[in-house]
């Protein structure tokens, strides 16, 4: 079921697999994926879903904007107490990957401020899902 769609973006939900996935697909990061990022994070604590899969593998963030697009509107949108925890994958390029795994991961719990909040980077949408669903 689609729940939000602009021509970059769009956030479906599987009642099957109780999970949100935002597919974006421009060449960058723009305010398009900042408003399909605000409206996942709103339905994941309307609907009770806790898991969300981030399709950014052909636009992956620059390694200078990590935290601004994905990890600080994590941090925002989320309350400090969830009623349960919350499991996200991000779908990257290889290099990326490489980066995002060398770099931020030790930040990843200082900047969510949550242990109800696991999330993780994947190169492949079917390790991604076979994660979140295993969540």
């Amino acid at each position: 079921m689609t729940l939000y769609q602009n021509p970059d973006a769009s956030v479906t939900y599987a009642p099957g697999t109780d999970m949100l996935h935002l597919s974006y697909s421009a060449s960058q990061l723009t305010v398009s994926f900042g408003q399909a990022y605000q409206v996942a994070l709103e339905e994941m604590l309307r609907q009770n879903v806790g898991k969300l899969l981030l399709d950014l593998k052909r636009n992956a963030p620059s390694v200078d904007d990590t935290d601004e697009w994905v990890l600080e509107p994590l941090a925002r949108a989320l309350p400090a107490e969830l009623p349960h925890p919350i499991f996200i994958a991000a779908v990257l390029t290889e290099g990326q990957y490489q980066y995002q795994i060398g770099s931020y991961l030790p930040s990843i719990g200082a900047t969510l401020g949550s242990d109800q909040i696991e999330f993780n980077y994947f190169t492949s949408r079917r390790e991604a899902s076979a994660w979140l669903s295993g969540s």
